[in-house]
């Protein structure tokens, strides 16, 4: 009779405990699924540069010609997904594998000149904008506009790489827009650029979060 007890007092006891578990997981996928979500998307063609044109950069880093701008973006992407996520409090997604943004990076426009590019909506169809972020479930659009690979000769022979951003919400309103970079000798393959530009990224990441809990 006591070992009977002891049996039903353990099984209530994990009942007890699995429902408190559940709860608590519950409670944690609540609150992340309702965290605003943030798609990182890179565009077609969008590495340029004032001294390194494709094949040069091709030669430097290894990475093929047709590729150059899918890893530079992917590469950028991940590190800015990765760096705002351990901050918390929003979730950043890269486009790869998440949804089809072919669309959507065909309408983009882009304005400005060298490191100053920038993302213009005004003939993204609202429909098309709308399917890819519900694809994504996101709730915001942050767009890599072009990585600038700007060379220096004078005072000391230096790469800058730039990464232009701008982010725009499910109206296609700007709400903000920046650049940051980092500095190397030459183009970097993929492990090296991707070590190099963990802070920038970084940067990037945080100067979004910022924004968006200011809204």
């Amino acid at each position: 009779m006591r070992a009977f007890k002891i049996i039903t007092a353990m099984v209530l006891f994990s009942v007890v405990a699995f429902s408190a578990y559940s709860k608590d997981f519950e409670d944690v996928s609540r609150k992340k699924n309702a965290m605003p979500k943030v798609l990182v998307l890179g565009l077609n063609d969008n590495v340029n540069s004032n001294y390194f044109p494709d094949v040069m950069i091709t030669e430097e880093t290894g990475i093929p010609t047709d590729s150059i701008d899918i890893v530079f973006n992917k590469t950028i992407a991940d590190n800015i997904a990765e760096a705002a996520n351990k901050v918390g409090g929003h979730t950043f997604v890269s486009s790869f594998g998440k949804c089809d943004a072919g669309v959507v990076v065909n309408e983009i426009k882009l304005n400005g000149s060298e490191e100053e590019i920038y993302a213009d909506l005004s003939d993204v169809e609202n429909s098309s904008l709308e399917k890819m972020l519900t694809e994504a479930d996101a709730d915001y659009l942050l767009i890599l506009n072009q990585h600038y690979l700007k060379w220096q000769e004078q005072p000391m022979r230096t790469m800058f790489y730039f990464v232009s951003y701008s982010l725009f919400d499910k109206n296609k309103n700007e709400i903000t827009r920046g650049n940051n970079y980092f500095t190397c000798m030459k183009p970097e393959g993929t492990e090296r650029l991707r070590k190099s530009s963990k802070k920038s990224s970084t940067k990037i990441a945080s100067a979004v979060i910022k924004t968006l809990n200011n809204k």
